[in-house]
């Protein structure tokens, strides 16, 4: 396996992260910045393709950062369920640039177009390490980074209101992260471990403790305000309304569907079904809201005559269909 292949987990998240800084080094041409972006945005999807084809040759890739093994070591894993999520990331991203020069140019100050590209990056990166990292500290440290530069990218849009809305958005996403880290900290110090697969393996033998449905209680409230969740999604339609179109075409397409991806995982890889839904219950505090989530803003939408804010709502309730699903614990669902 040629040196490339071999480090293409880590290529996946470096590749945007690195060019952040370089894109920023353009503020003052803005044509470069947007051209470097727009390419960087491509081989990101091309580093996800090759990453498919290998899961599809090899099943699970394992990649350990800096040779330090798992559970020690922060890894990196693909399988074939987050390389569709990278996929996704990715693609969306590739198909946005493109026509971002046209839509930044007209909603942005041209002195903020360089900065623009960098957090568009990083929020990129953010997502990205999201997906692909298989250390439970590392997903909130992720979630902090695509949450900054996201913050940044609403803030940018011309309406006053964009940057009361990038507040609203830092507030909800502030304590959303805090309940996720409250919740990953209970888990190791039960566990002593933040290593996902090593937590599966030693979950079990401490689920009966109140420690432990602490953890999953703060670590599902915490993602349930990251993915918009009714009625945590207050943030959601002032963010979507008022950022730049390419902000809100790229954020609704990926954020949530990240912070679904990652509740699933902690609820089906980590905990298990057994604890998350025969045990607590959880499908019934989800149903219902799921089945509200659905229902009311999908109402609320009805009266909107502001076609983002319209669609912002319309987010929502699809975000409650996924959910809805999720509740029903099995294949169907």
């Amino acid at each position: 396996m040629g040196l490339v292949q071999l480090h293409l987990p880590a290529f996946q998240v470096i590749v945007p992260m690195l060019a952040a800084p370089l894109v920023m080094l353009m503020a003052r041409s803005p044509r470069a910045a947007w051209a470097t972006a727009t390419l960087t945005s491509w081989l990101t999807l091309a580093i996800a393709l090759l990453l498919l084809i290998r899961v599809q040759a090899e099943g699970v890739v394992a990649y350990s950062m800096g040779g330090w093994l798992p559970p020690v070591g922060i890894e990196y894993r693909v399988d074939s369920v987050n390389i569709l999520v990278l996929l996704v990331i990715c693609f969306i991203s590739a198909v946005v640039m493109p026509f971002a020069r046209l839509s930044v140019a007209s909603e942005v100050r041209e002195d903020k177009h360089g900065y623009f590209y960098a957090a568009f990056l990083l929020a990129n990166c953010g997502l990205l390490g999201i997906a692909i990292t298989g250390d439970a500290f590392n997903i909130f440290v992720f979630f902090e980074i695509a949450a900054l530069a996201s913050y940044s990218l609403i803030a940018t849009g011309r309406e006053r209101q964009a940057v009361m809305a990038s507040y609203q958005y830092l507030m909800m996403g502030t304590i959303g992260t805090t309940f996720l880290l409250i919740g990953i900290g209970f888990l190791y110090i039960m566990t002593g471990t933040l290593n996902l697969l090593d937590l599966a393996e030693r979950l079990p033998a401490v689920n009966d403790t109140r420690t432990v449905r602490a953890a999953l209680a703060f670590i599902v409230v915490g993602i349930s305000l990251k993915l918009a969740l009714f009625p945590l999604h207050l943030w959601l339609p002032n963010a979507y309304a008022y950022a730049p179109s390419m902000v809100t075409v790229f954020l609704s397409a990926t954020a949530t569907k990240v912070a679904i991806y990652v509740l699933m995982r902690f609820i089906f890889g980590v905990f298990g079904h057994e604890l998350s839904f025969n045990v607590l219950g959880m499908n019934l505090l989800l149903m219902p809201l799921a089945m509200l989530g659905i229902l009311i803003p999908s109402i609320v939408a009805i009266f909107h005559t502001n076609i983002k804010r319209m669609l912002a709502y319309s987010s929502v309730a699809q975000v409650g269909y996924i959910i809805l699903g999720i509740s029903f614990a099995s294949t169907l669902g």
